[in-house]
């Protein structure tokens, strides 16, 4: 049980508080329906009525020291003057101290609460008290000044590591390029560093160029950035970032990764003869925010004749939509001897993004874009080369044969000796189900099929060619030696009748 008074655990039936001697009542009567109740009852058990016991009237501390002053005060009143001390006689000099050591204002502070003062009233709660709150003023300072020496510490840390990554040797390749200053600061240097900090450049990229977006209509200031890796028996590839500012550090985070296998990428404006303040940049359409960039994207190995690409693109640097136009052809070296890629874009052209890069292409001077007679020049030849491919095909040999000696049969039909331009090859030119009659001599054996054709085999060289074939189908071609010795053969066919000098590759009508 409780003192009412006090407040003090006591022994259970106790009379009396061990702590300040105050009675302790068992029992009250209810000053309700006086009934005899416990003493600690908070409400009668026999009325039901709440119960003013003395257990409502237990001082609190604050109580308690209020009226131990107050009765200090009173004790000081009725107390009899002191007797008058006797004077202190004066002591022989003595000799002079040496200084002692300086002690920690801690302790003394401590042994200064700790000794009870001359003729002090107090009681041993006062001096808890006065060192509780000792305790506390002490333990608050130590914590600020623990605080304080850290933001100090944390402050020099960060002066140390901006100023070693000013130092530190940037990573960036010779094709690099930025763009616009943000606070003063180059993009390109301030995305360098925070690549240095940062874990992304364990890829082994190097940095293709940098262009910075000063904050405006309430949008924080932006440098985006794009590295690039060349893989020769891997893919090679191109990151972009961006870096948002926030206070007086920055963002950085990936944005878009794009792979090309087999290719090898180059962002240097050299290579692309475009100027510094044309690409990269930063650019706004339709009152979006783009990064605008292009790059050589040649297939490793390229080569004059081979087909290369340039390309331009543009990102969104809030959406992360990526525009790329493609402008694919053939590499060639002109008379100022660089080598141009004759493009064209590979894409539609429909939406303003795609626009803008086809109107910025013509600023990029590695494409070259032909004029109409050109390209006309150029159709014209590649539908030759693609002809004569075909007509270099075995199966197609007897059309060849016409084609190559259309003016030598003209001149034959007149009377002329002519002779014909013959190709060989190294498998049978004709269908065997149309062979129509054979002969053969020691040199060569000759064929002939039944839509009037006329092919020979040498035995020699193991080489088929073709020895005549009318423009256009017709009956089959008798063949006969004129001199097998000499492998002169006779045909007679539905366009005459002709000789033909197999050693010779001559041709000339008969009658």
């Amino acid at each position: 049980m409780k003192c009412p008074k006090c407040g003090n655990n006591v022994p259970d039936g106790s009379l009396f508080c061990n702590q300040c001697g105050t009675p302790l009542k068992q029992e009250i009567n209810c000053p309700s329906c006086n009934n005899i109740i416990p003493a600690n009852s908070v409400f009668c058990p026999m009325c039901g009525k709440m119960v003013k016991n003395d257990m409502e009237k237990a001082e609190t501390f604050n109580d308690r020291q209020a009226r131990l002053r107050r009765e200090r005060e009173a004790a000081t009143a009725v107390q009899q003057p002191a007797a008058p001390r006797p004077v202190a006689q004066p002591l022989p000099p003595q000799p002079q101290p040496q200084p002692k050591p300086v002690e920690d204002p801690w302790q003394v502070q401590k042994a200064t609460q700790d000794s009870p003062a001359p003729d002090s009233n107090y009681d041993n709660d006062n001096d808890n008290e006065a060192q509780d709150n000792s305790h506390f003023k002490r333990n608050v300072m130590l914590g600020v000044g623990i605080i304080v020496s850290v933001i100090i510490l944390l402050f020099l840390l960060r002066m140390c590591n901006g100023g070693s990554d000013r130092d530190r040797p940037s990573t960036l390749a010779n094709d690099s390029t930025s763009s616009l200053t943000i606070n003063g600061q180059d993009p390109l240097a301030l995305f360098n560093a925070e690549m240095g900090r940062s874990s992304f450049m364990g890829d082994g990229a190097h940095t293709a160029c940098a262009v910075g977006f000063p904050a405006a209509d309430g949008k924080e200031a932006t440098v985006m950035g794009i590295t690039f890796l060349n893989e020769p028996n891997n893919r090679s590839f191109y990151k972009i970032y961006r870096m948002t500012q926030n206070g007086n550090s920055w963002h950085l985070e990936l944005m878009d990764t794009k792979y090309l296998n087999g290719r090898s990428l180059t962002f240097d404006n050299t290579e692309l003869m475009a100027g510094e303040s044309q690409v990269p940049r930063a650019v706004q359409i339709d009152g979006k925010d783009y990064l605008y960039f292009a790059y050589k994207n040649m297939p490793q190995g390229a080569h004059e004749g081979s087909t290369g690409r340039v390309s331009l693109g543009l990102f969104d640097i809030h959406s992360k939509d990526l525009t790329i136009i493609d402008y694919d052809g053939t590499i060639k070296t002109r008379d100022d001897g660089r080598q141009y890629i004759y493009g064209k874009p590979l894409q539609a052209i429909s939406s303003n993004a795609a626009r803008f890069l086809k109107q910025e292409a013509e600023n990029i001077k590695v494409i070259y874009f032909p004029t109409e007679e050109e390209i006309k020049a150029e159709e014209e030849a590649r539908e030759a080369e693609e002809e004569e491919k075909a007509l270099n095909d075995p199966d197609n040999a007897a059309t060849k044969w016409n084609v190559d000696n259309n003016e030598a049969i003209t001149s034959a039909k007149s009377g002329q000796e002519v002779t014909t331009k013959t190709k060989t090859y190294d498998k049978p030119i004709f269908n065997n189900d149309d062979k129509h009659k054979s002969i053969k001599n020691s040199a060569y054996t000759v064929f002939s099929d039944t839509k009037g054709g006329v092919y020979g085999f040498n035995l020699d060289t193991r080489k088929y060619f073709v020895i005549y074939k009318p423009s256009s189908e017709s009956t089959p071609t008798d063949i006969g030696w004129a001199d097998s010795d000499n492998s002169i053969l006779n045909m007679r066919t539905s366009e005459g009748r002709y000789q033909f000098d197999l050693k010779n590759n001559k041709l000339k009508a008969i009658q």
